[in-house]
């Protein structure tokens, strides 16, 4: 039997998730790693992150400490084009913190 039409791994993957509609669930993965990452070494965040949730561009955070959330909010702007470097586009409209 001959091969016809052979595909790279990277061809066979990148079909995979768009036959199976994996695009939003992968993008939420990425973004809640690179929001894990950044925010090691900001004031224990890690802890304190509860809940995540993203949805239409907004990052919504649950923190269990209002000290931090009231640290973090003067740095939301920083941490949300931090967080789009990080993922190489335009993603995070904006984050939410509650």
């Amino acid at each position: 039997m001959k091969r016809e039409k052979t595909k790279s791994i990277g061809e066979a993957i990148a079909a995979y998730v768009q036959e199976g509609h994996l695009e939003d669930g992968l993008l939420q993965a990425r973004l809640f790693a690179a929001w894990d990452a950044m925010v090691i070494g900001r004031v224990a965040l890690r802890e304190c992150t509860t809940r995540r949730s993203f949805r239409d561009g907004l990052l919504s955070c649950k923190l269990n400490s209002s000290v931090v959330r009231a640290h973090l909010q003067f740095q939301l702007e920083a941490i949300r084009t931090e967080l789009n470097a990080r993922l190489g586009e335009e993603i995070v409209k904006q984050i939410k913190l509650t």
